[in-house]
């Protein structure tokens, strides 16, 4: 089976389209099929802003204030199946289980 690039940041902030930029061209360049990323700051309506270029599916947990924030970012390259989304709506974790490459 092929591999699976994972990666975990604290971006300390997604809100500045720049550091945005910034953040989304590192991931790619590390060629990151699955990205765990902590403190985005992102409130619950701009998730959206998560899906980007490689990213093919985005779990999230906010709060509608700046501050807290986690996601999870699958990529469009990887076969994911998402079976269970467990998320704090506090902002401090986000808990996908599902079928990886067809397997549980």
């Amino acid at each position: 089976s092929p591999l699976i690039r994972l990666i975990t940041w604290n971006v300390r902030g997604l809100n500045g389209s720049v550091k945005q930029a910034r953040v989304f061209a590192h991931l790619k360049g590390l060629k990151a099929d699955v990205a765990m990323l902590q403190e985005t700051h992102l409130k619950v309506a701009d998730q959206v802003r998560l899906r980007k270029g490689w990213v093919g599916q985005v779990f999230h947990s906010g709060l509608d204030e700046k501050s807290r924030g986690v996601a999870i970012l699958v990529g469009k390259k990887v076969s994911f199946e998402a079976l269970n989304v467990v998320a704090d709506s506090g902002g401090r974790y986000v808990m996908v289980s599902g079928k990886l490459q067809g397997e549980r």
